[in-house]
């Protein structure tokens, strides 16, 4: 859904960390520090905002600190914007603000609220989509303590050493297999009622992790354009031109988790995916870096799924492959 400055009348600038949330409110009725934990938000923020349809709150996307607030908000339907904090970080340089302090933060998320013209306001998500997305996150986390603690192994030169980070290593791989199978379990579950993932099941190269992933942590998808889904996930190419200069696009922001995820789907896609491994493999031939090809391959899968979501049908190759 995106954001109509017009409709709102009060902001809300919200900076989050792990103890506390800074405010900076346009009335002035908010206490300005306050503890990021479920009843202080609502007794202090949620209670402060009697006129929820013109109140526009904005925080940044802070790895997972901002939940609390987000979802008190979404009970009380209080419209809430959760800002890329590369494009805070713009906006603050665009207009000179170059000190840094949570207060000072706050204030520039108000503002970034006010000046906004293209953010999306978030959307809450269902008890299926939170638990789906908590699985995929301690997923991710698993993953990353199985490389930290393979890297380690492959550095220890003591054999007791050694034998610690095995074992930890053994208890590791087997609490991914229960979240993979735990996953695994709750698609085909929620499938018997959810058509999103009856869509997202029908896609050749897209497995439960991409599932759930894009269940829990893309509620956007099918309601947006192919320009403004690439734009959030972050693979639509940027431009790099300045005169006659011309420079080589690139890919950044966005939803960095689930373009890494949307990476390895794409991968895998490229092998047993028809319709994406002919694109990839043509554009190949037409001389394209791989990784150039893949990236492009990664923007007309998520197209494809976002048109496929949209209009409710399952996957057609004949149709996917017109897709552009």
């Amino acid at each position: 859904m995106k954001l109509q400055k017009s409709n709102y009348q009060r902001y809300i600038g919200v900076d989050v960390s792990k103890a506390t949330l800074q405010i900076d409110d346009t009335l002035g009725e908010i206490a300005r520090t306050v503890d990021n934990e479920a009843e202080a938000i609502m007794s202090t923020i949620v209670q402060a905002i009697t006129s929820p349809e013109t109140t526009l709150v904005i925080c940044e996307g802070t790895g997972g600190y901002e939940r609390k607030l987000v979802t008190a908000l979404h009970a009380a339907g209080v419209p809430v914007v959760v800002a890329n904090p590369r494009q805070v970080r713009d906006f603050a340089s665009g207009n000179g603000i170059l000190e840094k302090s949570d207060p000072i933060d706050a204030s520039v998320l108000r503002a970034f609220g006010e000046d906004a013209r293209n953010l999306s306001l978030s959307v809450p998500k269902s008890d299926d989509q939170e638990k789906l997305g908590a699985m995929a996150r301690r997923r991710k986390q698993v993953l990353d303590m199985i490389n930290q603690e393979s890297n380690r192994l492959a550095q220890s030169v003591d054999s007791e050493i050694a034998g610690f980070i095995k074992n930890n290593l053994k208890t590791l791989k087997k609490q991914l297999k229960t979240i993979d199978d735990r996953i695994a379990k709750m698609i085909t579950e929620q499938a018997k009622t959810d058509v999103l993932i009856r869509v997202l099941q029908s896609v050749p190269g897209i497995g439960p992790v991409a599932i759930s992933t894009i269940k829990s942590e893309l509620p956007e998808i099918g309601t947006l354009n192919r320009g403004k889904i690439a734009k959030l996930v972050g693979v639509a190419p940027m431009a790099n031109q300045s005169g006659t200069r011309d420079g080589r696009r690139s890919i950044w922001g966005g939803r960095g988790y689930v373009r890494k995820v949307l990476y390895m789907a794409t991968l895998a896609a490229t092998r047993y995916n028809d319709v994406i491994k002919r694109y990839y493999l043509r554009l190949v031939a037409q001389g394209k870096l791989k990784k150039v090809a893949l990236i492009a391959a990664m923007r007309k899968l998520l197209t494809i799924i976002n048109d496929m979501v949209r209009r409710e049908q399952l996957w057609d190759p004949t149709a996917a492959a017109g897709t552009k």
